[in-house]
């Protein structure tokens, strides 16, 4: 008995040894970060920062345009906030990704205070605990509403964008936005996806949509393109080499609509890779920025992703660049639907307004996001997600247009109802 519990004792001592020895010839850990995030003002480079396992891809899911409105005006066709809510929780739960950015306007509340709205979709991410951002697009932070005295508990007005974003970070501990340094936009910034190792997988450079003397300006400024420059090039220098990045703002670059004439006729240069292009014309702006000539002599962005018109989804390729629209992600505002005549915020719709369901009816309902998957050798690859197909239940509580269209012809006469081919 005794000899058993002397050898024993001689194991367990040569095992405590060997591991000593081990801690003792690797002192540091094989993956020195954890899996998580840092906020960029508690970043020792300034920048925020999702960490994800070394050993798998990472997921950054895509969305835009949630668009909710206290006035739920477009209820008529079917959408409602509640619908929007619904919409994200089911379509997060079934995306699971390691970070979520949302490519603008996640409110539009006119002369009411936008805080309130904001926070419902905020909310989401704080309960399930997802790091996220965004940037502004055109309806958040409207200039002809803004005010600086506007405060959180203020019911008229919408918060000045600055405001807005303290106001986030106080209370948000899962968004990473913040002001980069840059005078046109104050939500641009950039969030960098890394391993746990530390290796740099990609940089999302966020860029906010702005407001010029005639309104939302439909370009990339100057200042902007000056400032995604910088950043670029001080995180290759930071790296040591050309950093993987990928642009996300709220309105198409012009040279999309360029991209996508030229890709239908079979001009060499562009490439179209799937989805529809529905509405709105942007290319007569392409020479009033900078932009894509700067991402093409940097060498580091190879996509950028937008939303802003809610029915386009197509993705094209352009002088080497990826320009793809990013599905509606939302039920608040109308999708794939037109009218013969404007909502009035004291009249409402007018009794001889004609509701044209003709696009949907053609098309489909292809809401949803863009799923990128970045991989560990900085590669990556996405595709469109459609909620019908990620969400098991999506047929039970979505928009349904054959009952809204009926019940339109019910109450106000088929002839105020145009159908298309399905």
């Amino acid at each position: 008995m005794k000899r058993k519990t002397f050898l024993c004792a001689i194991i367990l001592l040569m095992i405590l040894a060997l591991s000593v020895g081990c801690q003792a010839n690797d002192p540091e850990p094989n993956d020195p970060y954890s899996v998580g995030f840092i906020k960029a003002a508690e970043s020792t480079d300034g920048y925020a920062t999702v960490y994800v396992p070394s050993d798998r891809e990472a997921k950054v899911l895509l969305l835009a345009d949630p668009q909710l409105d206290p006035t739920q005006k477009y209820s008529i066709v079917g959408s409602y906030n509640e619908l929007t809510l619904v919409f994200l929780n089911k379509f997060l739960d079934a995306a699971e990704p390691d970070l979520v950015i949302i490519a603008g306007d996640l409110t539009m509340t006119g002369l009411l205070n936008n805080w309130s709205y904001f926070c419902k979709i905020a909310d989401i991410f704080e309960t399930k605990k997802i790091p996220w951002s965004f940037v502004f697009g055109n309806h958040d932070c409207e200039k002809e509403y803004v005010s600086g005295l506007v405060e959180i508990n203020s019911s008229s007005f919408q918060m000045t964008k600055p405001n807005l974003i303290k106001a986030v970070q106080e209370k948000y501990q899962y968004c990473l936005i913040y002001s980069g340094d840059c005078e046109d936009g104050y939500g641009n910034h950039v969030v960098n996806v890394r391993n746990t190792k530390g290796k740099l997988l990609n940089t999302f450079c966020n860029l906010d949509c702005t407001y010029d003397e005639d309104g939302y300006s439909h370009i990339i400024t100057k200042m902007q393109t000056a400032y995604y420059a910088a950043t670029i090039e001080s995180l290759c220098e930071q790296e040591g080499r050309t950093v993987p990045s990928i642009v996300v703002t709220h309105v198409a670059l012009p040279q999309t609509f360029i991209g996508y004439k030229e890709a239908k006729e079979g001009k060499e240069g562009s490439l179209y890779y799937y989805g529809e292009l529905l509405e709105g014309d942007y290319s007569k702006y392409a020479d009033q920025s900078p932009f894509f000539d700067t991402m093409l002599r940097l060498g580091s962005t190879k996509a950028v992703f937008f939303g802003h018109h809610h029915s386009n989804d197509a993705s094209v390729e352009y002088r080497g660049i990826r320009l793809s629209f990013i599905p509606h992600s939302g039920m608040s505002h109308e999708y794939r639907t037109d009218h013969s005549k404007d909502y009035s915020v004291f009249g409402g719709w007018e009794k001889d307004t004609v509701f044209d369901f003709s696009m949907v009816d053609e098309y489909g309902d292809h809401r949803g996001g863009v799923m990128i998957n970045v991989n560990q050798d900085a590669t990556y690859t996405f595709s469109n997600l459609r909620a019908a197909d990620a969400i098991s239940d999506y047929s039970e509580w979505a928009v349904s247009y054959d009952a809204v269209a009926q019940k339109i012809a019910e109450e106000r006469g088929g002839q105020y109802v145009v159908r298309g081919k399905k």
